[in-house]
């Protein structure tokens, strides 16, 4: 079956949260100059019926009203770009058109509710909130020094216990009240607007990084993938390279064994180059050979064996989980350790590969006897690195160094799947 391309697969955190959304929702979005000009268009059709109320009415201006009126539309225009200098406007019409209309009312807030909406989506709720109360307790008692409630055409008979005063305040508090409870809904809604907003940056920015961090995290692994193909193959040909040289004087037949070996290596190894940098290509879609498992330790060992490593090899307790992973990385340790014994060893006589797998874990060494020349200098520290990276996934550590009694040793504890699972979730339960 052949692999999907990343074209196929790669979805953007973007495209996500469109396919969320409606298609009104999408078609707004991406035409902010519409949604500007709608929020005009409904203003108006809301306030102009109350002008046309008002202009009916005796000794009203009628026009100076209707100018205001534009003007607040004029000014919603620019709410986006500037919502708080647009608030300042709108109130300050608004409380003109109070002083205009008189008693008998103004433009009925719906620019302030706008205006106010648009504020709480670009502030905070501690500018929103006591805008909203401030602005519709001062239009309140605006209302109150204009002459509202006009009470002269109502007569209050004493004998049915209505008190006029008390009336007027009682219509003035419930006024008052849905003044600011419209404003603060208004606000409230903006608020609303914008925290979803901001979670919805913040998702972005977090699939961004995630993002970032797998391509780290898959540059990484293919570094590694590519230290080990050739940094291995490389050390296998020269040496195998310097054997033929020296063996061609005495046994011309096992030279030509030797130069088999090396030709095959290299194959083996542009094999393994072509194949990695093929998965790398998003046109790719053949079939992946399978990564080297435990059931090629063996195999690994005999050809260090004839590039002239005498590699002695033991396995105590179970044999190597199923997990391909896991396989891969201790195929790929052994492989580094018996690379660099290969590399900088001199007058090595024996290699021990030593596994052992007990209480949920695996113990590996690998240790030669050589005179150990890994002066610092001479590597560039990628490859212990790179196994310290791939026993990280299960838990475990890598160390190295010299041995006292001569030589080098590799030490490396992984956990088993199961247990490293295990641990990861007792982890994330504790956190």
């Amino acid at each position: 079956m052949s692999q999907p391309t990343l074209q196929e697969t790669v979805v953007t955190f973007d495209e996500l949260a469109a396919k969320r959304m409606g298609r009104i929702r999408r078609y707004l979005r991406t035409h902010p100059r519409l949604v500007v000009i709608g929020a005009v268009v409904i203003y108006l059709l809301l306030t102009l019926p109350g002008v046309l109320v008002v202009a009916a009415m005796p000794e009203s201006n009628a026009t100076g009203l209707l100018v205001v009126t534009l003007d607040v539309s004029a000014a919603l225009l620019y709410r986006r770009r500037a919502p708080m200098t647009v608030i300042i406007l709108v109130f300050l019409f608004e409380c003109l058109a109070l002083v205009i209309a008189g008693p008998q009312g103004g433009l009925g807030g719906v620019g302030m509710i706008i205006a106010l909406y648009t504020v709480a989506t670009s502030y905070s709720a501690k500018r929103t909130i006591p805008l909203s109360i401030l602005a519709g307790s001062f239009q309140t008692v605006l209302m109150v020094l204009m002459g509202f409630p006009d009470m002269t055409g109502m007569e209050f008979d004493p004998q049915d216990g209505i008190d006029e005063t008390i009336f007027t305040r009682v219509i003035i508090a419930v006024s008052g009240s849905f003044i600011i409870g419209f404003y603060i809904a208004a606000a409230a809604v903006g608020m609303n607007v914008r925290n979803a907003r901001i979670h919805e940056a913040e998702l972005n920015h977090w699939a961004s990084q995630v993002s970032v961090l797998a391509q780290v995290q898959e540059r990484n692994r293919i570094a590694r993938e590519m230290h080990d193909v050739v940094a291995h193959s490389l050390s296998v040909m020269i040496a195998l390279s310097e054997g033929a040289r020296v063996v061609a004087k005495r046994d011309q037949a096992r030279a030509d064994e030797v130069l088999n070996e090396l030709s095959g290596t290299g194959r083996a190894a542009l094999a393994d180059m072509r194949r990695m940098l093929g998965v790398l290509r998003q046109e790719e879609s053949g079939e992946l050979a399978p990564q080297p498992t435990g059931g090629n330790v063996e195999q690994l060992l005999e050809g260090f064996r004839t590039a002239g490593l005498p590699v002695t090899y033991t396995h105590a307790g179970d044999p190597l989980p199923e997990d391909t992973t896991f396989q891969l990385t201790v195929f790929r340790i052994i492989q580094e350790s018996l690379t660099n014994s290969l590399r900088y060893a001199r007058n090595v006589s024996d290699v021990q590969v030593r596994l052992e797998q007990r209480r949920g874990e695996l113990r590996m060494e690998i240790m030669d006897n050589g005179d150990a020349t890994r002066v610092p200098s001479i590597g560039s520290g990628r490859g212990l690195r790179g196994m310290r990276e791939r026993a990280a996934l299960f838990g475990g550590t890598v160390d190295a160094g010299p041995v006292a009694s001569g030589g080098w040793i590799v030490k490396a504890v992984l956990q088993l799947p199961e247990c490293s699972l295990q641990n990861e979730s007792r982890k994330a339960v504790k956190e």
